[in-house]
């Protein structure tokens, strides 16, 4: 499997980048994020990448993380999940976004990703929710300055970044919390379920 393409970037396409790499030239199919943030034509670019091979043909799929590229491939061991299809769901989500969504199993949302129905997203939910945690929907940032909760346990506090990860607002996030019944009583991922639903309205 090609794990990885470090070179120059040549040329971008409406859904792909060209890499020169060792004298060779790859196609990398990348999702609309890494189009967006990619450097310059002429610049040093490194992918990490999922080498997809099919009767009818072979993509190379790449990504900025190996993170990312290992979501993608949980995404594709999803019953009727092709690289495709998986492709345009995290053009549509970042990665903890959509882990969030998948452990609150909220399908309606995950439903507004291309070529996803209301079965292909409970099924996603069905087949990743157990395979996921909490952790991985949250950020990957510096600590913030000044606390985010005060008076929160860490499982809310957990469920607080996660919350600002997705874009809401700190008072809604605070308030979705704190009118979480038992709250205290609750993990992080508890938490953040009843939170999302209650923002969800």
């Amino acid at each position: 499997m090609i794990r990885f393409v470090h070179g120059i970037l040549r040329e971008k396409k409406e859904d792909s980048l060209i890499i020169e790499a060792g004298g060779l030239g790859y196609g990398v199919r990348v999702p609309i994020s890494v189009l967006s943030e990619a450097p310059p034509i002429g610049e040093e670019l490194l992918l990490h990448t999922y080498f997809s091979v099919r009767e009818d043909g072979q993509d190379l799929f790449g990504f900025f993380t190996e993170k990312d590229r290992d979501f993608f491939m949980q995404l594709i061991s999803v019953s009727g999940i092709g690289a495709k299809t998986a492709l345009g769901i995290l053009s549509c989500f970042r990665r903890e976004e959509l882990i969030a969504l998948i452990l609150s199993a909220d399908s309606k949302r995950i439903q507004k990703a291309p070529g996803l129905g209301k079965k292909s997203a409970e099924r996603l939910i069905l087949e990743l929710k157990d395979k996921l945690q909490v952790e991985d929907a949250l950020p990957g940032a510096v600590e913030p300055e000044e606390p985010l909760s005060g008076g929160f346990s860490e499982a809310m506090q957990e469920a607080m970044e996660a919350l600002l990860s997705l874009g809401y607002k700190q008072g809604e996030a605070r308030i979705a919390i704190v009118k979480t019944p038992n709250v205290e009583e609750m993990n992080a991922e508890e938490i953040l379920r009843s939170a999302l639903r209650k923002l969800a309205f």
